[in-house]
C-alpha cells in the first residue's frame, strides 16, 4: 500500500507526533509512505531519510485565498506524481484542501480530526461557521473520518459519506514506574504549544497569583513573550523551553495541567498520566473521557482559576491513591500499538480497489 500523509505544519505538536509514529509504523509493515507538510523542520528531521517528505510552502495555517489555491494545485500535482492508494490528512487546512485535491484526483482519502477547529471558542463565530461548512463539504467527499474523541464522533458520523466515522483515540507506550515524591513547594507543570487555544491566555495570569506552587511551562509558540515577561516578574514561574527528555521533566512535576479551550486527545496529558502523574484538564474535546474515569474532580471548566487551584490541590492530596489507577487506565484504554494498528487497518480497507 502506498500512503500519502498530509499535514499543515511540520513543527512539534500532537498531530505531527501522530504522523511521525504512524508513518514509522506503516513503514515497518512494508508499506510505502510519503509525508507532505507546509513548514517547520521538526517532522522532516524526526522521520529521517527512511521516509520521504515533501515541503509545500503555500500550505499555511491562516486562511489566505491565493496561497490556498496554490496549495490545492500543488497537492494535486504531488498526488499525480506519487500515485498513492490512499491519502491520509491531518489538521484543518490540510484536511480541507487535501480531501478536495484527492477527490479531484479520484483517490480515496481519510481525515483524522485532531479536534475540530470550529469547536475553538477563541475563534469568531463567523470563522467557526465557515470552518464548519468547509468541514461538512470535505467530509462528504472523503472515504472515512477518524476522530480522537467521542465528543467529535456525532458530527463526523452525520457528515462523512456513508457514515464512515471511526473513533480511534490517541495512545502512548507503557513506561516503567518509579518512586515518586511530592516536591516542596509542589510543582505544577504545563507542556504544549504556547497558543491561546491551549489556555495560556488565562493560565499564566492565574499562576502568577499562586506562589504556593512552582509553575513550570515547557514548550514554545506565539505567546512566549507574555510567559517570559511573567517569569521575570514572578520567581515561582519557570519556562523550560522545548523538552526532549520526557521522563526527566515529568519526574519533576507533581501535577500536570491541560487548561485548553479546544482539544482533541492531547498526547501531553497521556504522557504524564502513563508515568503516574495526576492531571487536571478542561472539559473540552477528549479530556473528560480520559480523566473522568480516574476522578471526576480532575476536570474543570476552562477559564476558571478558582476551579483549577481546587482541582490541583485535590490531585496533590490524593496522589498516592490515584497513581496506580491512572497507570492502569491509560495502559488499558489508550495504548499506542492498538491505536496505530486500527488506523493502519482502516487505511488498508479504504485503499482496496
Amino acid at each position: 500500500m502506498r500512503v500519502l500523509e498530509v499535514i499543515t505544519g511540520g513543527e512539534p505538536g500532537g498531530a505531527q507526533r501522530h504522523v511521525a509514529e504512524l508513518s514509522r509504523y506503516l513503514k515497518a509493515k512494508d508499506h510505502e509512505v510519503m509525508v507532505v507538510h507546509g513548514g517547520g523542520s521538526w517532522l522532516t528531521k524526526i522521520l529521517g531519510p527512511e521516509i520521504a517528505t515533501r515541503y509545500v510552502a503555500s500550505l499555511v495555517r491562516a486562511v489566505k485565498p491565493t496561497k490556498d489555491i496554490a496549495a490545492l494545485h500543488r497537492l494535486q500535482r504531488v498526488m499525480t506524481e506519487y500515485h498513492p492508494h490512499v491519502v491520509h490528512l491531518h489538521s484543518s487546512k490540510a484536511g480541507i484542501l487535501g480531501r478536495w485535491a484527492a477527490w479531484r484526483n479520484g483517490i480515496p482519502s481519510v481525515y483524522t480530526a485532531h479536534g475540530y477547529v470550529f469547536e475553538d471558542p477563541t475563534l469568531s463565530n463567523v470563522m467557526r461557521g465557515i470552518y464548519r461548512r468547509l468541514e461538512s463539504f470535505a467530509a462528504a467527499h472523503s472515504a472515512a473520518t477518524i476522530v480522537v474523541s467521542r465528543r467529535d464522533f456525532t458530527f463526523a458520523a452525520a457528515h462523512t459519506k456513508n457514515h464512515q466515522a471511526h473513533y480511534i483515540s490517541n495512545g502512548v507506550a507503557p513506561v516503567g514506574s518509579g518512586v515518586r515524591r511530592i516536591h516542596v513547594p509542589p510543582v505544577v507543570g504545563f507542556m504544549g504549544r504556547f497558543s491561546r487555544e491551549k489556555g495560556l491566555d488565562w493560565i499564566v495570569p492565574a499562576a502568577s497569583q499562586h506562589p504556593e506552587y512552582v509553575w513550570r511551562f515547557a514548550g514554545d509558540g506565539t505567546l512566549r513573550s507574555g510567559l517570559v515577561d511573567a517569569t521575570r516578574t514572578h520567581s515561582h514561574l519557570q519556562w523550560d523551553g522545548w523538552v526532549d527528555d520526557l521522563d526527566a521533566w515529568f519526574a519533576e512535576v507533581d501535577v500536570l495541567i491541560q487548561p485548553s479551550w479546544k482539544e482533541g486527545a492531547p498526547y501531553t496529558l497521556l504522557d504524564g498520566l502513563v508515568r503516574g502523574v495526576p492531571a487536571v484538564g478542561s472539559r473540552v474535546g477528549g479530556i473528560p473521557e480520559i480523566l473522568e474515569p480516574i476522578d471526576p474532580a480532575l476536570v474543570i471548566r476552562p477559564g476558571q482559576p478558582d476551579q483549577l487551584v481546587t482541582a490541583i490541590q485535590h490531585a496533590l492530596d490524593h496522589r498516592d491513591r490515584l497513581e496506580a489507577p491512572i497507570r492502569r487506565h491509560i495502559e488499558q484504554h489508550f495504548n499506542r500499538d492498538t491505536q496505530l494498528q486500527k488506523v493502519a487497518n482502516l487505511l488498508e480497507e479504504v485503499a482496496r480497489p
